[in-house]
């Protein structure tokens, strides 16, 4: 059956969060049957908690949250108690099945003091439409390192978003490699709802062929003394366009706040496309806060004096691209993911 037949309301360039993304055009002619998320996962057993209650962020207009309500799913639900602190990384992979639409939910609490890294796989076969959603609640003095590799089938969907609070002295990480699928989008909302809570979200997206990527990122400053970071690169060859929407929004209550934001983009190609839209909305009077955003091609004057150091010009442009990647990978604090994230980077470039 169509995608129209499964979801009525999908949301339109019409509105203005969606203005540079068309889903509907990206799914109109899926023919596509429901299909139920199924996880693979390893370290997680122990932290299974199926008395967690899901609760989606209330919208009044379509979005991603409306997309995966309207669906049939189970919740795959994890608490990490308080005080403990996972010694290994927990695995989540999420396969998208050909020919299906399959719609996902992850909660993950963890309570005060704790202190986990979860790493979260996405793969597939063909063509399939993958829509989840997370919820995560980040407890007071608790840390959670939370990784993203987005490695979908170039002919699939992949819609992801996430909800976040973190509470006092919290700290949540986010890093998000992406390089596969047709069509993805992911979008983050971090609410930071006590003193000295901090969200630090980075990511990396290279793209190729007729790729669409659109990165969206909201955080909430609703305490006093919170740092935020946000630091994006998309590389962009052929006819690939890329999309990074970020906001820094800081609340009246919200003195001593310090965020920053960072987009920056390299063209590969004059037929790619990068739109950025960086904004700050500020309701407090003693904040530090700033965005920058920089897209263009390689500069000529590097390349020019590699050259002249004998260097070929495939090996020059592969030294400077894997320069202009290699300090948003250095945002990853755990060693191992952060080797692995890199070796899966340099076997994309080639």
């Amino acid at each position: 059956m169509t995608v129209q037949t499964l979801i009525k309301d999908i949301p339109s360039p019409k509105l203005e969060k969606w203005k540079f993304s068309n889903l509907p055009g990206a799914v109109k002619n899926l023919e596509l049957t429901p299909g139920v998320a199924a996880w693979d996962m390893t370290g997680a057993f122990d932290y299974l908690d199926p008395s967690l209650r899901w609760e989606p962020p209330k919208t009044a207009e379509p979005s991603l949250w409306t997309l995966n309500a309207d669906q049939p799913a189970d919740t795959l639900a994890l608490r990490f108690p308080k005080g403990r602190k996972i010694d290994h990384p927990i695995h989540l992979t999420l396969e998208g099945r050909p020919g299906e639409l399959t719609t996902s939910r992850l909660k993950i609490v963890v309570e005060e003091g704790a202190d986990v890294t979860i790493v979260e796989h996405h793969k597939g076969l063909e063509t399939y439409w993958k829509n989840g959603a997370t919820e995560i609640s980040v407890g007071a003095n608790a840390r959670l390192r939370h990784y993203r590799i987005m490695e979908d089938d170039p002919f699939a969907v992949n819609t992801q978003a996430v909800n976040v609070t973190v509470r006092r002295d919290g700290a949540y990480e986010c890093f998000t490699l992406t390089t596969g699928a047709k069509f993805s989008r992911a979008e983050t909302h971090a609410r930071l709802l006590g003193e000295n809570a901090t969200a630090s979200l980075s990511g990396l997206t290279l793209l190729e062929a007729k790729q669409f990527s659109d990165t969206t990122v909201l955080i909430e400053h609703e305490a006093p003394h919170c740092p935020s970071n946000q630091f994006f690169k998309t590389l962009l060859k052929d006819q690939s366009r890329g999309v990074f929407q970020g906001k820094i929004h800081v609340h009246q209550v919200a003195q001593k706040t310090d965020g920053y934001q960072l987009s920056n983009n390299l063209l590969l190609s004059p037929l790619a496309e990068m739109n950025v839209k960086p904004e700050l909305e500020i309701y407090a009077d003693d904040v530090k806060c700033s965005h920058g955003t920089t897209t263009g091609a390689l500069d000529e004057t590097p390349l020019f004096y590699l050259r002249s150091r004998g260097l070929t010009e495939k090996d020059a442009r592969q030294l400077l691209i894997e320069a202009f990647l290699g300090d948003v990978s250095a945002k990853i604090t755990d060693d191992d993911v952060r080797e692995d994230i890199e070796a899966r980077m340099r076997l994309w470039l080639g």
